[in-house]
């Protein structure tokens, strides 16, 4: 609804702004009360309703309570209380189920309340608010005219409402209800809301990262003739090298390759012939000195690279100024990430930037957490914090002017908070969820090791797991997995620094071959391109790289590569006497297929074995339609759901614009699912699904009333999916597929699946 203080609901970013602002907004609250206020003004003020309103559910009682309201009687807050299915806000909270009418009294579910003093408001809009598989509230919306919800305002309040309850969640923590507000003045604090990623719980006391000199130009230096400044630049380049792969090989003994890797690009780049002869032209034309001709030409790059759309380019412009700061450092420029050893144990990081060699530097003995003002899930700075073990949280707006040096900050990286100042119950009630959800973990296990003796109830069950890490090789074997149904090898080529010989990916495969559980081992070729760029490849401007250059196009498109790890594979398979299976990602065409096929059989020629079995990946929706011409082709079938639901929903699920478009549970995903299960199985095909859906309890709910017996899920996700494996009956499944395949939004299928897993196994709701 608009008014003339209200922007209009097609201006674009209306309603991402708005989910914005009501986090900020409610993360500055002081208590549950004022976040709850907060929010139903900003959503009536900003769509133009008359009412919003919030009712939580009183879990003692059962009943739903008024908790908050814009427009109704504010004296009612606490006191309007309904059953479930009592009244239409009732009604919304007994289904789980959203509600928009324009003439509410006309419902055959309607109930007057006259306390509150709606009776002159018409239309009605409720919306569930949904925490841990169990509705917890619920959202509501009144106007005094009929008024008919458009559909964009009713994706908005859906996806608002999922925002809400985890933010009430947190608030809960933060202070409790009726706890009462800041004095007048006192500026809001508490709570930051930013991206959690790198999971975890972190409590320590703020080290602030200043202003690196390395990331200022450097001091004035006297020209000392070209051919001088070329070899100091020369000089500088080699030592940095050099420092740089020492340290790589003693971070990789510490922490792993996958972070020795990152610092070798940074080797890399520093012997990048294009920046070579950028810093030479600096230096004979315009007569600078090495240090200064240096730092342009990189910063050159840098704009260049932040000006891009993609993040992920733009986050390579961290990569060059770290490359750029050891150049510096070789050429006499003090400063630099050596500066972050200093300080005591336990504390959390703040800066506005961390850069993977200045993340690399950090001892997680000393630092407990890391917060940043800018970043990303998958910058080079997160995965390093991931692979180190240190949770962080980062993209917190305006974080170094929040936080002060020395102030102690508990940091959640699983879900984004950053509590300032924590109060005792707020560390008391971390440490509960931690043994909450290692309770949860026991409860699983318990329930698995009570059924185990009777079997399985869905029967002929395949769980295998989905690896890219080394040390997920063990955890697959150590959950049971019953062999790896996805090995990510584009990790490994990203660990390099150029591309991998066929020796040392011979040595790499048969190390992993080793390590995994017994059973098939299902071998992805490499899947770069897209949003997984190597430093070493040729760079290809592509303006949508989720459609370019990307998997099998990629690789088909440098012959020797795919022809060394196909060589690589069958080498390694044949050492180990191993179930190798080959994996092609992306396909669209037959030819992709027939292209592999000739690598495979001409390198098992050559070694004398057998080929191995080779398998398509159904991610783009094009193979739908060609299935009678690609199945001939293809030894066995994997899906993959997180592209071929991008892909059919036209959702980058990267991006913060649109990402709440994205969801596995959307009719078209599931009916083209349920096409394909069938049209496989009449071929005699038993498909694995690789991707995130499977691993979610719903989600492999799901797939096994979809008819899909062959699951490939994250290590920690085998233990949780076997138990639903033993609670779920199998007879009840066909009218559970009947229920999703007729519900007509995500939010009706994630409400069907719910209420079933409710029923079979209630406590994997918390898994």
């Amino acid at each position: 609804m608009v008014t003339s203080d209200t922007v209009a609901p097609g201006e674009e970013g209306l309603y991402l702004r708005l989910l914005r602002d009501a986090a900020d907004a409610v993360a500055g609250a002081g208590t549950l009360d004022e976040a709850l206020a907060v929010t139903v003004d900003l959503v009536a003020e900003r769509l133009g309703f008359d009412v919003c309103s919030v009712y939580l559910s009183d879990e003692r009682a059962g009943d739903l309570v008024l908790a908050a309201t814009h427009g109704l009687r504010r004296e009612a807050i606490g006191q309007v209380r309904m059953r479930p299915g009592e009244g239409l806000t009732g009604h919304v909270a007994e289904g789980e189920q959203a509600l928009f009418t324009s003439r509410a009294d006309e419902h055959p579910r309607f109930k007057f309340f006259p306390e509150t003093g709606e009776e002159r408001f018409r239309s009605f809009g409720g919306v569930p608010l949904v925490r841990r598989g169990r509705c917890v509230g619920v959202l509501t919306v009144q106007t005094v005219r009929e008024y008919r919800f458009p559909a964009n305002e009713v994706v908005a309040l859906q996806t608002l409402a999922g925002q809400v309850v985890s933010l009430i969640d947190v608030k809960r923590r933060l202070a409790p209800a009726g706890a009462g507000r800041a004095a007048p003045g006192t500026p809001a604090r508490g709570l930051l809301v930013g991206l959690g990623t790198s999971p975890g719980v972190g409590l320590g006391r703020v080290a602030a990262l200043g202003v690196d000199p390395l990331r200022a130009p450097p001091p004035p230096r006297a020209f000392a003739g070209a051919d001088e400044e070329v070899a100091r630049f020369a000089r500088a380049r080699d030592a940095a090298a050099r420092e740089l792969e020492a340290f790589a090989a003693q971070i990789e003994g510490e922490h792993g390759a996958a972070a020795a890797a990152i610092i070798r690009v940074h080797e890399e780049l520093l012997r990048d012939p294009a920046l070579e002869e950028r810093v030479r032209a600096r230096v004979v034309e315009r007569q600078e000195p090495a240090e200064h001709a240096v730092y342009q030409a990189v910063e050159e790059v840098v704009e260049l690279l932040s000006g891009a759309g993609a993040a992920k380019v733009r986050e390579k412009a961290d990569d060059f100024r770290d490359a750029r700061a050891q150049l510096l450092r070789a050429l006499g420029i003090a400063g630099g990430p050596t500066a972050l050893d200093a300080g005591d144990g336990g504390v959390v990081l703040l800066a506005e930037v961390l850069t993977p060699a200045q993340t690399a530097h950090l001892d997680p003995a000393r630092v407990v957490a890391i917060v940043t003002q800018h970043g990303s899930e998958t910058s080079h700075a997160s995965i390093l914090a991931r692979s180190l073990g240190i949770p962080a949280v980062v993209a917190i707006p305006d974080l170094v002017a929040s936080v002060a040096q020395g102030e102690r900050l508990l940091v959640d990286g699983d879900n984004g908070f950053v509590f300032q100042d924590p109060a005792p119950q707020i560390e008391a009630e971390y440490c509960r969820r931690g043994e909450a959800a290692r309770a949860a973990a026991g409860v699983v296990a318990a329930e698995l090791a009570a059924r185990a003796p009777a079997g399985p109830r869905v029967a002929g069950v395949e769980l295998l797991a989905n690896v890219g890490l080394p040390h997920e090789l063990g955890a697959a074997r150590e959950h049971g997995a019953a062999g790896i149904g996805l090995l990510r090898t584009e990790f490994f080529f990203l660990q390099q620094h150029a591309w991998p010989t066929v020796k040392e990916q011979v040595a790499f495969y048969r190390r992993a071959l080793q390590a995994a559980p017994q059973g098939p081992v299902v071998v992805r070729l490499l899947d770069a391109g897209g949003d997984k760029t190597l430093p070493y490849a040729p760079a290809h401007d592509e303006p949508n790289p989720i459609l370019g250059l990307r998997s099998v196009r990629f690789l088909l498109s440098q012959p020797e590569v795919a022809r060394a790890q196909v060589e690589a594979l069958v080498e390694a398979a044949a050492v180990e006497q191993a179930d190798v299976r080959v994996l092609v990602p992306l396909v669209t065409a037959g030819w992709e297929l027939r292209a592999v096929r000739e690598l495979l059989e001409e390198a098992s020629a050559a070694r004398g074995v057998p080929p191995r079995p080779l398998g398509m990946m159904v991610e783009a929706p094009s193979v739908l339609y060609q299935l009678e011409h690609l199945l001939p082709l293809a030894d066995f079938v994997s899906l993959g759901t997180n592209d071929l639901t991008q892909y059919l929903l036209a959702v980058d699920r990267d991006n913060e614009l649109v990402r709440q478009y994205y969801s596995p549970y959307h009719p078209a995903v599931l009916r083209a699912l349920d096409w394909l299960q069938a049209r496989l199985a009449a071929d005699g095909r038993r498909p694995s699904v690789c991707g995130e859906m499977a691993g979610d309890p719903l989600g492999a709910l799901a797939l096994l009333a979809l008819g899909y017996r062959t699951l490939s899920v994250r290590p920690r996700a085998v233990q949780p999916v076997r138990c639903l494996v033993h609670c779920v009956d199998e007879a009840a499944l066909p009218a559970l597929r009947a229920e999703v395949l007729a519900a007509p939004t995500p939010a009706d299928v994630e409400r069907v699946l719910r209420r079933a897993l409710r029923q079979a196994a209630p406590f994997l709701l918390d898994a």
